[in-house]
């Protein structure tokens, strides 16, 4: 059940974002190595396709050589774009390389680790929300389609209510890592997706639609993972575990590198960070001649700044044309702002924006970067989740 669940999740975020996946689009695509160059089509479409029959195969029929070119397909595709990091994504990888790797003789061991990792992601997506943008921002935004109907005083308790929200989250996770508190916690968790499915889905923004089966599979794994196993479950089996090092790794992986965000050392996506209201963001800015030689398809996202100021928000743009967030890393815009400088003949016609998100180290500093910065400094740039760099946006993308 567990491995169906997370194969169908994993599939419906394909099926929501079928061009994040291909190298035929014009939204970069942002390697982890310089060297890695993913296939054009029609060999982009081949993986992919190849991909989607394999995971169809392994939900039936988990043979290990089916297993293995699955892991090999997801490999090739992380390492061809950054892009495609996207939480669920990354999640439901995990998910699936703990089920593999434990194998038929030790399904405790899996569930044990897929409990870590859920469990582990309530905690640190609540801490997340401890910031200024949400209460302020992403949580009456979220309440909007609620609210608007409220009378006053139930909309003021309702805005007051975005303080105990990341508690509410952060309890969660911890009520569901301890015998007496995850009843409780199960009821919880399961009210905090359908109140998020209610506020972003159809009957509510309709936004982000990608994440929409991420909550429907989250309440899948919570039922799976714990409903039957309340009383038998210890602490200690979901930590640590014995005989199965993957679930160490998975500690690591959930448990502890997610705190390095707080000092812009991790990336924020990989930190169980979306919709904290609190993010790095980019916006490239150029001149109407620039604006002129830009595709349709990117002008579309386009929006006039001031005289001869245009400019391009790098999330509605991968919004608008791969379905998901961009991915919120300051080497993700310089790579894209790049892409920009190609339609420019003056390279002063382009700058990148970056703000960088709330942190307690290095956090909330705006950076302006022009072509001769970006083309001087691609080459320095690191490639892999590790950061130390920064920047700094306009609030109207608070959300995302």
């Amino acid at each position: 059940m567990l491995r169906i669940s997370v194969v169908l999740g994993l599939l419906a975020g394909f099926a929501l974002s079928p061009k994040l996946w291909l190298s035929s689009r014009l939204y970069p695509l942002t390697p982890v190595w310089s060297f890695v160059r993913a296939p054009g089509p029609p060999s982009d479409h081949i993986i992919f396709f190849a991909l989607i029959t394999l995971l169809a195969i392994v939900s039936v029929a988990p043979r290990p050589a089916a297993l293995i070119a699955v892991f090999a397909l997801l490999a090739v595709v992380s390492l061809e774009d950054q892009s495609r990091w996207q939480p669920w994504f990354y999640q439901y990888a995990v998910m699936l390389l703990a089920i593999a790797l434990a194998g038929p003789k030790r399904p405790a061991a899996a569930l044990n680790t897929c409990c870590l990792v859920v469990a582990a992601t309530y905690i640190w997506s609540g801490l997340a929300k401890l910031n200024p943008n949400f209460t302020g921002n992403t949580f009456p935004w979220l309440l909007g389609p609620i609210v608007g109907a409220w009378p006053a005083p139930a909309a003021w308790l309702a805005r007051h209510l975005a303080f105990a929200a990341p508690l509410i989250e952060v309890g969660s996770g911890v009520g569901l890592l301890t015998r007496r508190g995850r009843p409780g916690a199960l009821i919880c968790a399961i009210l905090m997706h359908a109140f998020i499915l209610m506020t972003i889905g159809p009957l509510g923004h309709s936004f982000n639609a990608v994440v929409w089966p991420w909550n429907l599979a989250m309440i899948a794994f919570l039922l799976i993972l714990f409903f039957r196993r309340t009383g038998d479950l210890a602490p200690q089996d979901i930590i640590w575990g014995r005989g199965f090092a993957f679930q160490k790794v998975a500690l690591i992986m959930f448990g502890v590198l997610p705190g390095l965000s707080f000092f812009n050392l991790w990336d924020h996506y990989l930190s169980s960070a979306l919709y904290s209201g609190n993010r790095n963001s980019g916006v490239v800015y150029v001149s109407d001649d620039v604006f002129d030689r830009l595709p349709d398809s990117i002008e579309d996202h386009v929006y006039e700044d001031g005289p001869d100021r245009n400019g391009l928000d790098i999330n509605d743009w991968s919004l608008g044309e791969l379905n998901v967030p961009s991915y919120p890393e300051i080497r993700i815009y310089r790579n894209v702002a790049r892409r920009i400088c190609d339609y420019a003949v003056d390279g002063s016609d382009i700058e990148l924006v970056v703000q960088r998100k709330l942190a307690l180290v290095n956090g909330d500093r705006r950076s302006v970067y022009h072509c001769s910065d970006l083309q001087r400094t691609a080459r320095d740039l690191p490639s892999g989740p590790m950061q130390i760099t920064g920047s700094k946006l306009p609030q109207a993308g608070f959300l995302r």
